[in-house]
């Protein structure tokens, strides 16, 4: 089995991508790019170099049509699989993944559940009108989906935690976690999810994975335009206010990390699946 390096695995993800983009304009479904994309999509207009992922976000009545509109006309994709809790119950996440079923991914500390290369389709939510209200109410998510995260956990593991305390605590939460399920905490935040309509927020985020807190707070308004960017060989949505929403997750986006901190965030090989299997 050879694995696939990571610029063959931007390639491919950025065909979902493009193919993603290309219904998301025809059927005027709102979305943008977000998160390390984001980055760099301005700070590269590409791919990060290191970077393993793609993130979109989508306001949550387009997140819903589109996954509507994709579970009907899927056939159309012959090589494209949706992965969320509805298509997989396997699944450990509460947002969507759209895998190019070509290949396979071995994780490093998940059970598999037969998922692709991928992107992510993050549901933003609205989380109120005053910074106080969007935080309470955001943290709720930011809790449950951590617990949901290490009750999906093969093994305890550190993994990126750098804080003393957080550090101390991760190990007795993850046997909380693991001893009450995911099936719980995702319950918990599928009711969690939508009860805030995103038109009539002021402030937004994925209630169901903020996983930055108040850093993936974000002022509605930042995101109600957009304009199209540059991406490696194609042009995709950004949010027209793209330095305000990345000054709010990362600071000073534009200064590259130290050489040690240039590499992916994920835990996984990707192979070809004619191959793998």
């Amino acid at each position: 089995m050879k694995e696939l390096t990571i610029q063959e695995t931007q390639a491919i993800s950025i065909e979902i991508l493009h193919t993603i983009a290309v219904i998301c304009e025809k059927q005027n479904f709102r979305y943008t790019l977000i998160y390390g994309t984001l980055i760099g999509a301005v700070r590269h207009h590409g791919y990060i170099p290191w970077d393993d992922d793609v993130d979109i976000m989508m306001p949550r009545p387009d997140y819903t049509r589109f996954l509507k509109y994709l579970k009907i006309h899927i056939k159309e994709y012959p090589n494209l699989q949706i992965f969320n809790r509805e298509e997989c119950t396997e699944y450990p996440y509460m947002i969507t993944r759209i895998s190019d079923n070509r290949y396979i991914i071995k994780m490093e500390n998940e059970k598999s559940f037969g998922i692709g290369v991928f992107i992510d389709i993050y549901p933003y939510d609205g989380l109120g009108n005053t910074k106080k209200e969007a935080v309470s109410y955001g943290l709720k998510g930011d809790r449950l989906s951590s617990l949901c995260y290490q009750a999906t956990r093969e093994h305890f593991a550190i993994e990126t935690t750098t804080s003393i305390f957080r550090k101390i605590i991760k190990y007795p939460v993850y046997l909380v976690a693991k001893l009450i399920g995911k099936d719980f905490f995702q319950n918990k935040l599928g009711k969690l999810a939508g009860i805030k309509d995103y038109d009539y927020s002021k402030y937004i985020g994925c209630v169901v994975w903020l996983s930055g807190g108040e850093k993936d707070i974000f002022l509605r308004k930042w995101f109600d335009e957009t304009i199209m960017m540059k991406f490696g060989k194609y042009e995709f949505r950004v949010p027209k206010y793209y330095d305000e929403v990345l000054r709010n997750i990362y600071g000073n986006y534009m200064q590259l990390p130290p050489e040690k901190d240039r590499k992916g965030h994920h835990y996984y090989k990707v192979y070809k699946r004619d191959s793998f299997e």
